[in-house]
């Protein structure tokens, strides 16, 4: 019975190491094939992560493809037949989840300052950048029109997304969050003057000009100057960026109303279609 056991057991063996090396092929053949496929350089390291029987398509296996290179880290997502031959690159999505509630609950809003109704059916989440031109149309649109017609029905918040090639527009993030720390009617007046006054500000006066704007706003201006100085908010400004670069921001300015996202200084009546039929389709 002992002798019989063992043989079983060796059977045993040898079919889980040759299934172990044909789905370890497998791997190494959709790598092979997704590296020709999307034509990565030599230095990009490509490798399977995750691999399991999928909960969501019976008889397939899901994983990830992880990619890292010079450019940094990316990683697809994958549905394959159990051998890996046939495989569909991209993100799996259950359709029984409302897309932009999903987008919403990404967005960190607990705590955030807003314009607008508290308990408005329409809320619009801006990523954008002081020094941008284009976001400066986007703040008239946003102040002069919407905010102003669809008063009582929606709420709007603002987030950072300074852009690299805009010099004091990091530091104007900076600057408001200073002001946020203490009196959020103090973060709204910078806000309302960076866009106001674009044009006069540079990288060499943006403390000065913040200075001026909350002159009268009520904050300890000895805290603001220590804040700003020690670049205190810089993690938050950084953690708003990386928010919004999650969720597909790539420039500014960059809206989500109600999730649906609306790219670049668009027209009011762009603005108008979507909250209409958010309006029309509440709860």
């Amino acid at each position: 019975m002992n002798r019989l056991a063992s043989r079983f057991a060796l059977a045993g063996l040898l079919v889980m190491t040759t299934a172990t090396l044909a789905l370890a092929q497998s791997e190494d053949a959709l790598v092979k094939y997704f590296r020709k496929k999307n034509n990565l350089p030599p230095t990009a390291n490509v490798t399977v992560t995750g691999l399991k029987d999928s909960a969501n398509f019976k008889g397939s296996k899901e994983g990830t493809l992880n990619i890292a290179g010079p450019q940094g880290n990316k990683a697809t997502n994958f549905v394959a037949s159990p051998d890996l031959k046939f495989v569909v690159f991209g993100e799996i999505l259950d359709t029984s989840i409302d897309p932009a509630k999903a987008v919403m609950a990404k967005i960190k809003l607990d705590g955030q300052p807003f314009r607008g109704a508290k308990d408005a059916k329409v809320t619009i989440v801006e990523y954008s950048d002081f020094q941008c031109p284009f976001c400066k149309r986007g703040y008239d649109t946003i102040e002069n029109q919407v905010l102003k017609q669809y008063e009582g029905k929606v709420k709007f918040y603002f987030k950072h997304f300074p852009l690299p090639f805009h010099p004091w527009a990091t530091p104007g993030s900076i600057a408001a969050e200073c002001a946020k720390i203490q009196k959020p009617e103090a973060y709204w007046k910078l806000y309302d003057a960076y866009f106001n006054h674009q044009a006069e500000v540079n990288p060499q006066n943006v403390k000065e000009k913040g200075q001026e704007y909350l002159k009268d706003s009520g904050i300890d201006m000895a805290k603001w100057n220590t804040c700003y100085d020690g670049k205190e908010t810089a993690a938050a400004v950084s953690a708003e960026h990386d928010e919004g670069a999650a969720l597909g921001v790539t420039g500014t300015p960059a809206f989500f109303i109600n999730g649906r996202m609306l790219v670049g200084a668009q027209p009011f009546e762009q603005f108008k279609n979507v909250i209409d039929d958010e309006l029309a389709n509440a709860k």
